[in-house]
């Protein structure tokens, strides 16, 4: 993503007013080196109105100088809350649209929350804080070639030296950031995998090794950082030096003139008192530079996204549609085939378990089914309708850990779309929940992913939203397998009384269990759906 798409982002009123702001406080050199130099004017033979005179109009430019640098800060914020927002919705908008089955939360938040605040402080902010510094190093440059043009290019000139930094350490303070992100999200992984599964550490008593594997990846990011930052920091004494270099030799050159009488003391005073406004922000503008090259990695896969999303057409009510998968394939890679040539017609309110052990592709046929994979060979059809990577508005997946939102019940049912209370109602009292939880439930929060109710209301839930939303076909990933046997049963029986397809993945079954309530049973074994009678 470059700077010009960045500003796009921005309003032109507010474009220009930042700009207007930035120019007047730019003087903020020229105004002190006018002040100071001009005080040699002054003698015993000025009056005290000449000086209070001289003191008022000091104080008033410096104050439209200074006023000027607050609004400009003012200004840049509301820009920096612009192009946050515009940067890290068009990331959300973009993982919502194209995210696949596999990828990883965990590197998509560490994204958000530090990569985009690097981006926040070592590009957006850094924009701002460069253009700021070329145009006071510009207006304080017209000021000094003003006052003597001899003197003033040889300043100048010299205070050109900073920039050469960008180039001796560009490639170095880049290589160096990207490694410290690497090991910044590696590390953020290991310490997720740590909390998340503490359960497991302390049943098998791993706490050391784990807190040591931790720690090995702490201590690989923070020297990582630490690499990085002293990267800056050579790089800022490279600057430094040449800044010193860059205004001694002119200021002597400009002390020769005074000493033979070309120059007033006044003029080499005005000169020297400017070109720090020409060598800081030249030099500062050398380290803005640098430090927008650390976000070169980050920036370089963002894209600007069109906001635009598709209206699904409602459900038909009273829709019947047929599940198709004609000669359907897949592979992950040459040596790793999943299904082989399968066809299966699946009627309108058909119950399927599909059984076999580990490894053998269960997940991965329910994954097609939704559109999250695409068949190598073969189609998959919903009402006689492709199904496309976008997946199919008739379908439900429920997993073997269903995921609630930190939110009230009727949030985690509704998603956000409009539904009434008693619809809400109705369905969570179908399921068994509201006999349960009580009939205020809707408004009711249960922690972070439902942590405060058990595995079986957290399914039910799950299916209480496909029922919501009118699904067509049911696809269950295991939805059972971490349920105790009533809970199984409970729960099996909601889903296979329910008006719709269900096509369910497991491991444990009851085979008179599913006779008994007409359930067909296909093993996924070698690539091919075998039937068991």
């Amino acid at each position: 993503m470059k700077l010009k798409d960045n500003l796009k982002w921005l309003p032109k009123t507010l474009i220009a007013m930042i700009i207007v702001a930035m120019v007047v406080a730019s003087f903020d050199g020229v105004a002190l080196s006018m002040i100071v130099s001009n005080v040699t004017k002054f003698n015993q033979h000025s009056t005290n109105k000449e000086v209070f005179i001289y003191i008022s109009l000091s104080i008033l430019g410096m104050f439209l100088v200074y006023l000027a640098m607050v609004l400009k800060e003012y200004l840049k914020n509301r820009a920096l809350k612009i192009m946050n927002i515009h940067l890290k919705r068009d990331y959300i908008y973009e993982q919502v649209q194209i995210s696949k089955v596999k990828d990883d939360a965990s590197s998509k938040i560490s994204k958000i929350f530090n990569d985009f605040k690097l981006v926040e402080t070592d590009y957006f902010t850094l924009i701002f804080e460069l253009i700021g510094s070329l145009l006071t190093s510009v207006v304080s440059a017209v000021y000094i070639l003003i006052l003597n043009v001899p003197i003033g290019l040889l300043f100048i000139l010299f205070s050109t030296l900073p920039m050469v930094t960008p180039k001796v350490f560009g490639a170095k303070l880049t290589a160096t950031a990207q490694i410290w992100q690497n090991d910044s999200g590696r590390f953020l992984s290991k310490v997720t995998d740590l909390f998340k599964g503490i359960n497991s550490i302390r049943t098998y008593r791993a706490q050391k090794e784990m807190y040591d594997d931790t720690i090995s990846y702490l201590n690989t990011e923070e020297i990582a950082y630490e690499k990085m930052n002293n990267s800056q920091v050579e790089a800022m004494f490279l600057t430094i030096m040449l800044s010193m270099i860059s205004f001694l030799l002119p200021l002597g050159a400009g002390l020769f003139f005074v000493a033979n009488g070309y120059i007033s003391a006044a003029v080499v005073i005005g000169i020297f008192l400017a070109s720090d406004r020409v060598v800081g922000p030249l030099r500062s503008s050398s380290q803005y530079l640098n430090q927008m090259k650390t976000t070169e990695n980050i920036r370089k896969d963002l894209r600007e996204q069109v906001i635009q999303f598709k209206d699904e057409a409602p459900l038909d009510p009273n829709a019947e549609p047929e599940l198709d998968l004609v000669n359907v394939s897949f592979s992950y890679g040459p040596n790793k085939q999943i299904l082989k040539d399968v066809t299966l017609k699946i009627p309108f309110g058909s119950k399927l378990l599909i059984s076999g052990s580990s490894g053998k592709g269960k997940t991965t046929f329910l994954n097609l089914i939704q559109g999250f994979l695409t068949p190598t060979v073969g189609d998959i059809e919903i009402a006689k309708k492709r199904v496309s990577s976008d997946g199919s508005n008739a379908l439900a997946y429920i997993r073997q850990e269903p995921y609630l939102f930190d939110d009230t019940i009727r949030f985690n049912l509704t998603l956000g779309k409009t539904f009434t209370d008693e619809e809400c109602l109705a369905i969570l009292q179908r399921v068994g929940l509201v006999a349960e939880l009580g009939p205020d439930l809707l408004d009711q929060t249960y922690g972070e992913n439902g942590n405060s109710i058990s595995g079986g209301q957290r399914q039910r839930i799950e299916i209480a939203r496909a029922l919501l939303f009118n699904k067509k076909i049911i696809l269950l990933d295991e939805a059972t397998s971490s349920l105790d046997e009533n809970l199984t049963h409970q729960i099996r029986k909601i889903i296979w009384s329910l008006p719709c397809t269900v096509i369910e993945v497991a491991h444990q079954y009851d085979q008179q269990e599913l006779q008994d309530n007409q359930v067909l049973h296909y093993q996924l074994d070698g690539g091919t759906m075998k039937a068991i009678l």
